[in-house]
């Protein structure tokens, strides 16, 4: 064969490689049906890389159609959200939040998990009076330094509320974020609250709500939000038993204020009360705050309207406080089979391995996962800033259940910090 013949066939051989083979391919050039199959099965921090190859993929990847075609792919996997501040006391500069997640399936009994750092945000700590951290369709809403933020570890943006900010909320249907405010108005005793709504997204433009029900004062800043509706506890100030407390009902999606009757129990921690959702109903944990204890109360609100409480008894084996250094407990909730989280509240002083709990009210059943890498090692202490065994005493510890990975943008582009 002749030297320009073979040279002939050679390019050829080569054109014909380029159009065959997949991973030349241009992927512009695929229907955008196909194009989004494919873009909703990667990871979501690859996604955010890609938002940068050019404006089509960034329109794709920022379309409401992607983002929730990428929400119910990734909501068929279990996993939770473990934040964790590095120091309560020391300098504001010095402050950070890291946040890890956890991929877990509710049904295998896994003895151990693996992290994936996903974030960190600076100058913001927990405290023993701001420990709040929940998952709202993807997003994360935090309480710390007593202000609130709402971040996605998966997009790594953050955005920091107004600071009259008292609860957040989500509406499921509209799919909607929002803050609650109120003021006093009268600078008494009585109560009398005016009360602010804002819409996330819509900037700052809070609204009044009408029609606020009897005059009342919250106890405390624990809350749940359940199905778009908010709980927190507070007392009613005009009432003629001082000591008649209700949980305040806010529908996110209505805006509108109601009460609801609750046993003593339920609300007479203040600070220390426990609100969570078990099995799609308000519940209400119930137990010595301060000490030790082996057992706790199970309070279900069973039927809103008649503001009817059912109650069970929870009883654990004492030998759980042999993994946990410090005498305090923290429920974050439930995950998907219904089983009660439990968790230390606070890192050990030693570099012991780091437990949570899932308690079956059911059976009565306990069992134990130790998540791996937080807090166990010098390794670990070192790099994301605990310089002491002692500091980590301070530095708390808290977990968003049952988070779905998203890779969501509100409206607002001041929150778009990427």
């Amino acid at each position: 064969m002749k030297r320009n013949e073979r040279d002939c066939n050679n390019e050829n051989d080569e054109e014909n490689e380029k159009d065959t083979n997949p991973c030349k391919l241009d992927l512009d050039s695929l229907p955008l049906d196909l194009k989004m199959v494919i873009l909703a099965r990667l990871p979501a921090k690859s996604l955010m890389k890609l938002r940068r190859v050019s404006k089509i993929w960034s329109s794709i990847i920022r379309s409401r159609g992607f983002i929730n075609s990428f929400y119910s792919i990734s909501s068929k996997q279990s996993r939770f959200i473990v934040a964790l501040s590095n120091s309560v006391f020391g300098k504001p500069a010095e402050k950070l939040t890291f946040f890890f997640s956890f991929s877990h399936d509710d049904e295998d009994d896994s003895s151990s998990l693996l992290p994936n750092f996903e974030m960190a945000i600076p100058k913001c700590s927990f405290s023993n009076y701001s420990d709040s951290l929940a998952s709202f369709h993807g997003i994360l809403a935090v309480q710390a330094d007593s202000k609130w933020l709402m971040c996605n570890p998966s997009t790594e943006q953050f955005y920091k509320l107004p600071a009259t900010t008292a609860f957040v909320g989500y509406d499921p249907i509209d799919d909607q974020y929002k803050a609650l405010s109120w003021k006093r108005i009268r600078y008494d005793s009585s109560g009398h609250l005016e009360h602010k709504v804002l819409t996330l997204a819509d900037g700052e433009v809070w609204r009044h709500i009408k029609d606020t029900p009897l005059p009342y004062r919250a106890t405390h800043q624990a809350s749940v939000c359940i199905n778009g509706f908010l709980y927190y506890a507070a007392f009613l100030t005009q009432s003629k038993d001082m000591d008649h407390m209700v949980l305040v009902c806010f529908d996110v999606r209505s805006e509108k204020l109601s009460f609801i009757n609750a046993p003593k129990d339920v609300v007479q921690w203040g600070r220390k009360a426990v609100f969570i959702e078990y099995k799609g109903k308000l519940a209400s944990i119930v137990r010595g705050p301060y000490d030790r204890f082996h057992s706790f109360d199970l309070w279900i609100l069973e039927d809103v309207e008649k503001h009817e409480w059912s109650k069970q008894t929870c009883v654990f084996p004492s030998s759980v406080w042999d993994d946990v250094e410090c005498g305090k407990m923290y429920f974050p909730g439930t995950n998907k089979a219904g089983e009660i989280i439990m968790a230390p509240k606070r890192l050990s002083s030693d570099f012991r391995p780091f437990y949570i709990f899932y308690y079956n009210v059911e059976t009565k059943n306990i069992r134990r996962v130790r998540l791996l890498g937080i807090g166990d090692s010098e390794e670990f202490r070192r790099s994301y800033g605990f310089q002491s065994t002692a500091g980590s005493r301070h530095s708390l510890v808290l977990i968003a259940h049952q988070h779905v990975e998203s890779v969501g943008f509100f409206k607002d582009p001041r929150i778009n910090l990427t």
